[in-house]
């Protein structure tokens, strides 16, 4: 059965009724205690009713809603006691529940101890204690913030060397530009733009590249030239062939959440319940993926921070980043410059947001990003180095 599950920890409870709302839990869970609390949509009511008895015996408060024919079901989880006794219970009972148990498990095994790498055709990208570092090298005319900055290949080849001595672990080249509003550009435009730049890259960068593009035929010839890595921000949903494409090149794949099409996005987003519907949408993608024979481990997710996303919406999703972590891939996150920055700093002008970037940036990596996709990469290189050192810092015991 397919159902899509959301974990949230005891610490990531929601607090107000529009925090409910967004990650679609029942009001009474508001300010709630416990050890964690999970959200499962999709099941037929048998099941559900199933699943709903087994919790509530096990000391686990749970909650029925939804249409009658696709139930969804919350429930807290007080202690590690109940979780064992209904984990337990679970295991014994009719299918679906035992790959509920299971999927569970697996859920919060994967927020605690995500992927420490990320599998590529010729090496690994080492993630988990420092985080990995996406240096973004726009090619386009038009892109929101760098656009033109780096049109001619020259410019560019000495910006993307100049990443990697920085500190960037992988450098991510977009031929086209997806910012609110941008019209499409032809594959062959983009190919264009980005070709010059990895061919004059290949064997002189240290650090695998990335290519920023919605289309399988982009992807190859940029595979075919020396880049390692697809970054989709469309999640594999605009072009079906690309999944085929990454599987056959054993390439990375980064999948991206985006409501809508760069040109209407922002018009007017709307979500019944926000992170259920990204992390179904991402859930979505890694299916694609998976079938076409990407591994596993090639895979990193992202949210969307500004694809089709209010303000509001995107500092939810950066907060609850463990919930996409639950999911068992390693997270990042593209925040950088982005214009829901300017409602917290006031930076009208993308030139004005270092320190909201840097701020969402530092916010990202406490909740759980494994990679960060930045413009300024130095900075970033040193905010994280900071985070990274208060998190995993370890004071032993006094002796005596």
């Amino acid at each position: 059965m397919d159902f899509n599950l959301l974990l949230l920890e005891g610490r990531s409870f929601p607090s107000s009724t529009r925090e409910c709302a967004a990650l679609g839990v029942p009001l009474e869970f508001r300010n709630g205690r416990g050890d964690f609390l999970f959200r499962l949509e999709g099941f037929r009511p048998l099941p559900a009713r199933r699943l709903s008895r087994a919790a509530e015996e096990c000391g686990a408060p749970a909650r029925l809603g939804g249409p009658s024919e696709a139930r969804t079901l919350a429930a807290c989880v007080p202690s590690a006691a109940v979780w064992s006794r209904l984990r337990r219970q679970l295991l014994r009972g009719a299918p679906p529940l035992p790959a509920v148990a299971r999927e569970i498990r697996s859920a919060l095994r994967a927020v605690s101890h995500p992927p420490r790498s990320l599998l590529l055709r010729r090496r690994r990208l080492r993630l988990g204690r420092r985080t990995l570092i996406l240096g973004v090298l726009n090619v386009t005319p038009d892109s929101f913030y760098d656009g033109g900055l780096h049109a001619d290949p020259q410019r560019a080849v000495d910006r993307a060397l100049q990443m990697e001595e920085e500190g960037a672990g992988l450098v991510d080249i977009g031929g086209e530009s997806t910012r609110p509003g941008s019209r499409a550009v032809p594959a062959q435009e983009e190919i264009r733009r980005i070709l010059p730049v990895i061919e004059a890259l290949s064997g002189r960068l240290r650090v695998p590249i990335s290519v920023d593009t919605t289309k399988s035929e982009v992807a190859a010839a940029a595979l075919e030239a020396g880049a390692e890595v697809i970054n989709d921000v469309s999640g594999l949903s605009f072009d079906s062939r690309m999944a085929g494409v990454a599987a056959r090149r054993g390439a990375g794949l980064i999948l991206s959440h985006i409501q809508g099409r760069p040109r209407t996005m922002q018009t007017d987003p709307r979500y019944r319940h926000l992170l259920p519907e990204v992390l179904a949408f991402l859930r979505g993608g890694v299916r694609r993926a998976l079938k076409a024979g990407v591994k596993p481990g090639a895979i990193l997710i992202d949210p969307g921070i500004g694809f089709g996303k209010t303000a509001e919406q995107n500092l939810l999703l950066l907060r609850h980043l463990r919930v996409l972590r639950a999911a068992g891939y390693p997270v990042m996150v593209g925040a950088s410059r982005k214009s829901f920055l300017a409602k917290i700093e006031g930076g009208r002008d993308p030139e004005d947001r270092l320190g909201g970037s840097l701020g969402a940036a530092a916010a990202a990596i406490w909740c759980g990003a494994s990679a960060l996709r930045v413009h300024d990469v130095a900075a970033s290189v040193r905010i994280a180095r900071t985070v990274e050192a208060v998190r995993d810092v370890r004071v032993d015991r006094d002796e005596g």
